[in-house]
């Protein structure tokens, strides 16, 4: 199995795009593959003419996909490119149906029909899902999947429009627009695996509320015999405005069922005080406001992360809420996506009006979650996977360890949720995550995200062929402060950093130890390559000059990872090296 990501933008148009596919050994070997394409709107004309230059010039591939959704705020910003995912199967096959419900066939109805599909299919691994027109939700043809197999993980969306509330959304196979229409993938094979993993991050806030009165077209009237309205009215203290999405999409209705929490999210209000829903909440079902912040979400995926990287995956499919994207801001909801990205390059996402997963006892319909499938043909160790499909150690933060500091009070994240939706707290979160993990004078990698980074790679060192770690010391620091002052000090640190950062790559570390020490770490080195590296940083620093201060030197502990170590082994070898080379003369490399 192969995938590829396409980025349509300044840098590739569609026609380059295909230039590129048609010369992929996999499409000249075996012209058969899924290209899913996630069109950033709805404008019927451009879309068709997209999928008939597809089908006209890529002969074989299996096209299909939906619209995304907008923005769904001032603050925030969506995908405006085309984004392409071209999966390559070697040993596994898929079967696509589409069911256009634009006559009157309800979701159940298609989900009958797709059962006797699934009847002459072996080996079915997992179904991947999509339907347009978020009135029409897809749980009952989910259900129906379910009486055939509960076992089959089923994923996916709801296509996505580009104005909240205005729904032009659609899903497309082949040269087909559906406007109204579910379209499912098969994917089935004997050594096929697939894993997936939910990711929500939203916890129940406040007391449980009853739905006292609904209807099974999404439409809350009453909870707790009042108008729907009053729990946003009372609780977040807003009204009914132009940014009631904005407002609420962060405290969505958080509901348990079979024990798992699930949101949902208004999507709109009517005057008399209803809420409407892509789902039907029944009467009786037990809700609170639910509520999240990006260390909690961004704790989730990270932990997810970890475990895909353990499957090795050679294909990610990400389904994501932008609700997730409205609460973060653009820069950490960009990180959530990089932690799969870091796993598998290719990793492709969409996001629409709600996720799709059955499994583990999830229905189907979702909000405000992440869905993250894996897959790949055969075990990790028949394939020899590279070592590339690791997770690159770039957390800013220490994702997996107890907080035991930093603790903010509950009544605080209150005011901070109140407030999610200003630019000054959407700044205020990004800065209070930097501060975590960042030294705040050079703008790299702090000591606690160092000592994470390093517990990373001491776990999964035999993944690389070799992971090289140096601390770096300026020497005769203490003068340069003495002498000029720490203002001064402060610019040889930052000019010193920013002159020789670009040594390191994506899949390096660097950071500030403390004071004047810093430590990098460099996988996929050898002994001689790490030996060599670290003269020449040596060098391109002893080379660089000053203002005031003239020229510095500095010297440099190098170890590499072995198998025996732990991080503290790690750190106390680089320590005594570089303690060993500034008491033999400094301006040095020292092994150790």
């Amino acid at each position: 199995m192969k995938q590829y990501r396409f980025v349509l933008d300044y840098d590739l148009n569609m026609t380059e795009m295909v230039g590129k596919i048609i010369h992929l050994p996999e499409y000249v070997k075996y012209k058969k593959g899924l290209l899913q394409l996630v069109e950033p709107g709805c404008d019927g004309d451009e879309i068709q003419k997209d999928l008939d230059f597809l089908c006209a010039h890529l002969e074989g591939l299996t096209i299909y996909g939906m619209t995304s959704h907008g923005a769904l705020s001032r603050e925030t910003h969506s995908v405006k490119f085309k984004v392409c995912s071209l999966i390559f199967m070697e040993e596994s096959d898929f079967r696509l149906d589409v069911f256009d419900c634009s006559k009157g066939m309800t979701p159940s109805e298609a989900g009958l029909k797709y059962h006797e599909v699934l009847k002459k299919l072996q080996n079915i691994k997992g179904i991947l899902m999509m339907s347009s027109d978020f009135a029409l939700c897809p749980e009952t043809f989910i259900d129906q999947i379910n009486n055939y197999d509960p076992s089959l993980i089923v994923f996916g969306a709801l296509a996505g429009t580009q104005k909240m509330g205005d729904d032009h959304s659609k899903i497309y196979v082949g040269t087909t627009i559906y406007e109204r229409g579910i379209l499912a993938i098969a994917f089935y094979g004997e050594n096929l695996r697939l894993v997936h993993y939910y990711n929500l991050g939203f916890k129940s806030l406040g007391k449980e509320l009853v739905i006292t009165k609904s209807d099974d077209k999404g439409i809350v009237y009453e909870i707790n015999n009042k108008p729907a309205f009053n729990i946003y009215k009372e609780h977040l203290g807003i009204g009914m405005n132009d940014y009631f999405f904005e407002n609420t999409s962060s405290f969505p209705f958080y509901i348990k069922e079979n024990g798992v929490g699930l949101a949902r999210v208004a999507l709109d209000y009517h005057e008399d005080g209803a809420l409407a829903f892509a789902t039907e909440i029944p009467e009786g079902s037990a809700v609170s406001l639910g509520y999240s912040t990006s260390d909690i979400i961004l704790d989730e995926s990270a932990l997810c992360s970890r475990r895909l990287s353990d499957f090795m995956p050679e294909a990610v499919l990400i389904y994501v809420c932008m609700s997730r994207r409205m609460l973060m801001g653009d820069t950490l909801a960009e990180l959530e996506f990089e932690f799969y990205e870091n796993v598998l390059k290719s990793a492709t996402w969409a996001h629409g009006y709600g996720e799709i997963l059955h499994a583990d006892g999830i229905r189907g319909f979702l909000n405000a979650s992440c869905v993250v499938i894996g897959m790949r043909e055969g075990d990790p160790a028949e394939k020899n996977i590279p070592s590339t499909l690791a997770i690159e150690k770039k957390y800013l933060k220490d994702f997996i360890s107890e907080r035991k500091d930093g603790y903010v009070p509950l009544n605080i994240r209150l005011v901070n949720f109140l407030e999610s939706t200003t630019d000054d707290l959407r700044e205020a979160v990004e800065q209070l995550f930097k501060v975590a993990s960042i030294d705040e004078l050079t703008q790299i990698y702090n000591r606690r995200a160092l000592n994470h980074f390093m517990t990373q790679f001491v776990e999964r060192k035999s993944r690389y062929k070799g992971v090289a770690v140096m601390m770096v010391d300026i020497d005769h620091f203490k003068h340069v402060n003495d002498t000029y002052g720490h203002d001064v000090g402060d610019i040889v640190l930052k000019t010193g950093v920013s002159g020789v950062k670009f040594m390191f790559n994506q899949n390096d570390i660097i950071g500030r130890w403390g004071g004047e020490e810093f430590v990098g770490i460099k996988p996929n080195m050898t002994k001689e390559e790490a030996l060599e590296f670290c003269e020449l940083l040596r060098s391109s620093v002893e080379q660089m000059e000053f203002e005031q201060v003239g020229h510095i030197t500095v010297s440099v502990g190098l170890t590499m990872i072995t198998n025996d170590d732990n991080d503290e082994s790690v750190f106390k070898r680089i320590d005594s090296a570089l303690y060993e080379a500034k008491e033999t003369g400094r301006n040095k490399v020292v092994f150790k």
